[in-house]
């Protein structure tokens, strides 16, 4: 019993100090959309609509196209970054939201594993919308607002990839 206790302390402990390991990276996230997409609406993209869409509060592109927003998995530190910076909060913190929600027939963006699995979902599925390292955005995507240093923007930060 008081190892248990003390193996959930120690989880928990973690997971208090995680966010702000998390502001101490400098890593640069590119929001990303198909390179052939053809949503307007996308080029002047403010940081509360990207909020709305992945909070699914925003389920519509400017001309009715629906917005499929795709999430890596809740582990991933991108995900983390992109959380805490963009929705406000850390995946673990959304649980009741979704489990709220999902009685009403609304389901939690798509999850996927990997980046290069984020960049092939936004390639190949109209109106998606997901988020990567600023390095791999390549040409089957464009981005179109970028995270860096805890602020989302619309110009492209100086980029320092390794090769």
């Amino acid at each position: 019993m008081l190892k248990t206790l003390l193996t959930l302390s120690l989880l928990f402990s973690a997971l208090l100090h995680a966010p702000a390991s998390l502001a101490d990276e400098t890593r640069s996230i590119a929001v990303v959309i198909a390179s052939n997409a053809e949503i307007t609406s996308a080029k002047s993209m403010l940081a509360e609509d990207l909020s709305l869409i992945y909070w699914r509060k925003k389920q519509y592109w400017q001309g009715g196209l629906r917005i499929h927003p795709v999430n890596l998995h809740a582990e991933h530190p991108l995900r983390l970054i992109f959380s805490k910076t963009v929705l406000g909060n850390l995946p673990a913190e959304q649980t009741n939201y979704w489990n709220g929600l999902y009685f009403h027939g609304t389901s939690p963006p798509y999850s996927v594993q990997s980046e290069e699995a984020v960049l092939r979902y936004v390639a190949s599925t109209q109106g998606a919308i997901g988020y990567v390292d600023a390095c791999k955005v390549d040409a089957r995507v464009k981005a179109i607002l970028w995270l860096d240093d805890n602020t989302l923007s619309t110009q492209k930060p100086a980029i320092k990839c390794a090769e």
